[in-house]
């Protein structure tokens, strides 16, 4: 049950995994001086971001990264080789 709160914040009671408590308190000790509500907040800001990117890449026509170039930026940012496009061969002027 949620419960109202003075200006645009509301109370609410959520259950949660033991590890799940643990990293948001670890968040909000490293970025909200301890300040838990600010780690989710800061969660929740993260979801409606990423509510917007879908609905955003929906309106544009849907995805357009192929599952070969996804893996390719998963190896690249893992640490792998990058990608480097082919060189064009410059021709000579006459």
């Amino acid at each position: 049950m949620t419960q109202s709160r003075a200006g645009k914040t509301i109370k609410v009671s959520v259950s949660l995994n033991k590890a799940d408590v643990a990293a948001l308190k670890r968040h909000a000790r490293e970025f909200y001086d301890g300040n838990l509500s600010a780690a989710f907040s800061d969660a929740a800001r993260w979801i409606r971001q990423q509510e917007a990117r879908r609905r955003l890449i929906d309106k544009l026509g849907g995805p357009t990264l192929t599952p070969e170039a996804a893996a390719a930026i998963d190896d690249e940012q893992r640490g792998g080789p990058r990608y480097e496009p082919k060189k064009s061969r410059r021709k000579r002027a006459a």
